[in-house]
């Protein structure tokens, strides 16, 4: 591993100091990778790197992930080490003479981080468009699986949602799925998908339904997971992994509840508008409102 830019008195104390406590050499072996591998991508030593720099490391690993470069627990790991170096430093702070200044700027990544490892299964962004794409002829499909992969919502959830169960908002269009206590905000591109396909489904209690008009089960999601990734050319992957890159997404765009989702505009619609009413649930709006990930109406 290239160490060039290790200075030498990590090389030669710190580092020796700090990995005499591991008993397993393919542990020391990861921690020193990770270590060379930070300061190599910011071109600093641990201890002169800053918070900016940690930033900068944390946003590489997070479009390494994306690519699929890394499997999405990866990063975790790798702040988990780094941080495990940075605090030894920090509380031995003084016998080695490092400058008041220096933080452990690696521990406010690790609650982000734990949640994104939550999600570790999921799939790769260039496969999502594979799988949209072998679905866009398939109207009530697509529909289904944008609404798992930009609403997070469960195959469950799907199978039991109802027309009446999504509303539009002032701050936005929300679905309360059966069993949640809370709304779930549904993005704008979205609900462009959404409100093509209510405009063309016919009359049925459940907002999806099989080819008898009733409700569909789990069972018929499984299936069209199947269905669909063949088509695409893509692993099996499942209905779970697509909720799951929905969460892993917003956790890496770093969605917080004091986002605001942008207003919806006045359009012809076929789910029920609640003017000059704000749904009262905060939590989720910002979260699909994230720029860097939208989905198109198929044509």
């Amino acid at each position: 591993m290239d160490s060039r830019c290790v200075s030498e008195k990590t090389k030669t104390i710190l580092w020796p100091d700090f990995a005499a406590h591991f008993k397993s050499a393919a542990s020391r072996a990861s921690y020193w990778s990770d270590l060379c591998e930070f300061t190599r991508l910011t071109g600093k030593d641990i201890t002169e790197a800053g918070a900016a720099d940690v930033q900068r490391y944390y946003g590489i690993m997070t479009e390494k992930t994306k690519r699929g470069e890394l499997q999405p627990g990866t990063p975790a790991k790798k702040f988990r080490e780094l941080h495990s170096f940075a605090d030894f430093l920090c509380r031995e702070r003084e016998r080695y003479g490092l400058p008041d200044t220096f933080q452990d700027n690696f521990y406010p990544y690790l609650p982000r981080l734990a949640r994104q490892e939550k999600y570790a299964r999921v799939i790769p962004v260039e496969d999502v468009d594979k799988l949209l794409k072998a679905a866009e002829e398939d109207r009530m499909a697509y529909t289904i699986l944008v609404l798992m992969y930009r609403a997070g919502l469960s195959s469950t959830e799907i199978c039991a949602l109802c027309p009446e169960d999504i509303g539009v908002y002032e701050n936005g269009t929300f679905a309360v799925p059966e069993g949640r206590q809370a709304g779930v905000y549904v993005p704008d591109d979205a609900l462009a998908v959404l409100e093509s396909y209510m405009g063309q489904r016919e009359e049925r209690p459940t907002l999806f339904y099989n080819r008898r008009g009733g409700p569909l089960n789990t069972m018929y999601i499984s299936r069209m997971m199947k269905k669909y990734t063949a088509l695409a050319g893509i692993p099996g992957y499942s209905s779970q992994m697509l909720r799951n890159t929905c969460a892993y997404n917003l956790f890496s765009y770093e969605a917080t509840p004091g986002q605001v989702a942008a207003q919806m505009g006045i359009t012809d619609t076929h789910v029920k508008r609640y003017r000059k009413l704000a749904y009262k649930e905060e939590l989720s709006r910002a979260a699909g409102s994230l720029v860097k990930i939208r989905v198109e109406k198929p044509l």
